[in-house]
């Protein structure tokens, strides 16, 4: 199950790139509109990367202590919230 973690571990440093890419987008929106809606979609994506950063953190620090029952969930979580972000990439590049 080693390689799932592994997996996983990719995963969100392609999310960690995903949503970098979101804040670009919504870092230059709001220098051209500050708007609460331009604030609150840059926030919304700096959450998600400190969440992403920690989560990064601890799968390469604490992998060796993670049970295999657990390992399923989190790379499906890893997984839907990818695509998600994916989504939302097209959605802003669009």
């Amino acid at each position: 199950m080693a390689a799932l973690m592994n997996l996983t571990t990719i995963l969100t440093g392609v999310n960690i790139l995903l949503i970098l890419s979101l804040c670009y987008v919504y870092l230059k929106n709001l220098k051209k509109a500050i708007s609460s809606f331009t604030i609150g979609l840059l926030i919304f994506a700096l959450l998600f990367l400190i969440q992403n950063i920690v989560s990064f953190y601890f799968f390469l620090t604490m992998m060796p202590y993670f049970v295999n029952a657990v390992e399923l969930y989190v790379f499906i979580f890893s997984v839907l919230q990818t695509l998600a972000f994916i989504i939302l990439n097209w959605i802003t590049y669009k």
